[in-house]
């Protein structure tokens, strides 16, 4: 009896630490997104207030298939 608590509580454990490293990757990765979608947004508004030193090809349209979800 008392090794089938220790083997449920270590399992439950290990269990745990899985989850907490599953998190851990899922809000690395959100902040990640969070600070593309930052860059392209800045990116953007830069283009939009200056294009004489944004370079390159700058035209009427630049930006419009870049899709931005908040």
């Amino acid at each position: 009896m008392a090794l089938d608590v220790s083997s449920s509580t270590l399992g439950a454990a290990i269990g745990l630490r899985q989850a907490q490293g599953q998190m851990d990757f899922g809000v690395k990765t959100l902040n990640q997104t969070a600070q593309q979608q930052d860059q392209a947004i800045a990116t953007l508004l830069q283009g939009g207030s200056d294009s004489s030193s944004a370079g390159g090809n700058v035209t009427a349209t630049r930006g419009q298939n870049l899709n931005i979800v908040v």
